[in-house]
């Protein structure tokens, strides 16, 4: 009797003990949530501000130096020098007298085809009277055979005369050769002439003349780099841009360069297209066939520079963490450069949006999250 007496306290009990750990459930799973605990229960990350600025990138790119304008100077006669006025090194002007072949025989020349001229010009004339006074005689007076003879000797008169002045052009433009001027300003290269040397349109060129001031830097881009810029506008190309050579000796030109056009081909090897860019070279610091650093300054505005472990590059798109409004998001980024350790990215962030440091797990949609600021700015490389 005492023993079923027992089993049913000891039911009693176990009952009780269910309803307590019921009741204790409750509490804590619909009860408590409502005085705090579900909003404790938000994840924290760690978030710095996002803060949009105008960045300057320099890019590097080999460059060699060449003349705007070089020639090399040629005779267009045969003959003898006679005199030598330049040395090597020596800077000249458009139209400076350089070298002279000797003269006599082509002012003779010139000479015979002034008096060829005028003998033919005489013979023109008189011919021209004839003529004219056989046309007012009338057929009754001449006969038509003489007329005939007459006009054919007035044009031949004529042509004699028009065969003497090319002749006299000829040969005035050929005493003109004998003195060979500089036909650019610029700077003359060696010069190992003597007087009385032979020279001939078909011996090797005189001297060279390489206009040094200003003098042109070529280097080239990727096609992506200059389908980057001509998206800009035909006439936007590097606009705002500054162009910085750095020297064989480290130092960094004093003169920034003046972009002046693009190749209208891409090289099919290096799928790169040439630039050209002009400087002022009045010290001639800028020798040609130098090669030189070339140093492009390219300023983004509005960008924002975020630490590359922080971008998620996907295959589809490149994504970053940002909490805007206590909601977490994944917000898409176009990656417009690199800045050392950071990527720049074009500003497409919403105003107040915080930058998640933190690496995120399983993210959800619309997700509400605290933040904690662990600084006052975003923590960048320096800039290279």
């Amino acid at each position: 009797m005492q023993n079923k007496l027992g089993k049913k306290i000891y039911a009693k009990l176990l009952i009780v003990l269910l309803i307590a750990a019921v009741l204790l459930v409750y509490q804590f799973a619909v009860i408590r949530p409502a005085d705090g605990r579900e909003e404790a229960a938000q994840p924290v990350y760690n978030v710095v501000p996002l803060k949009s600025e105008n960045v300057t990138v320099q890019n590097r790119y080999v460059g060699y130096v060449t003349p705007v304008h070089s020639v090399s100077v040629m005779p267009y006669i045969n003959g003898y020098l006679d005199k030598v006025l330049v040395k090597g090194g020596d800077e000249v002007k458009a139209g400076q007298l350089l070298i002279t072949i000797q003269q006599d025989e082509y002012k003779a020349r010139l000479d015979a085809a002034k008096a060829a001229v005028l003998q033919a010009d005489a013979d023109y004339n008189n011919a021209n009277l004839y003529y004219q006074r056989v046309k007012k005689a009338g057929g009754q007076a001449i006969s038509k055979t003489e007329l005939d003879n007459a006009k054919a000797r007035f044009l031949s008169a004529q042509a004699a005369l028009a065969q003497a002045k090319a002749n006299r052009a000829l040969a005035q433009a050929n005493y003109n050769y004998t003195e060979i001027k500089a036909p650019i300003d610029g700077v003359v290269g060696n010069v190992s002439l003597t007087k009385g040397e032979y020279v001939s349109p078909a011996s090797k060129p005189l001297l060279s003349i390489i206009q040094t001031n200003p003098i042109r830097v070529v280097f080239s881009i990727t096609d992506k780099d200059y389908l980057n810029e001509i998206s800009k506008g035909a006439n936007a190309l590097f606009n705002g841009d500054k162009i910085k050579l750095r020297l064989a000796n480290g130092e960094i030109f004093e003169k920034e360069g003046h972009f002046q056009f693009s190749d209208n081909a891409v090289d099919r090897k290096t799928n790169s297209i040439a630039v050209f860019a002009d400087f002022e070279n009045e010290g001639r610091a800028l020798v040609a066939n130098a090669y030189v650093d070339v140093l492009l300054d390219k300023v983004y505005e509005n960008g924002v520079l975020i630490p590359q472990n922080l971008v998620t590059l996907g295959s589809n798109e490149n994504y970053v963490y940002v909490v805007n409004n206590s909601e977490l998001k994944r917000v898409p980024v176009e990656i417009v450069n690199t800045v050392g350790g950071s990527y720049l990215v074009k500003n497409a962030f919403a105003p107040d949006s915080w930058l998640v440091t933190d690496k995120v797990g399983n993210y959800q949609k619309g997700q509400k999250v605290k933040i904690k600021t662990s600084g006052s700015k975003l923590e960048m490389p320096e800039k290279k």
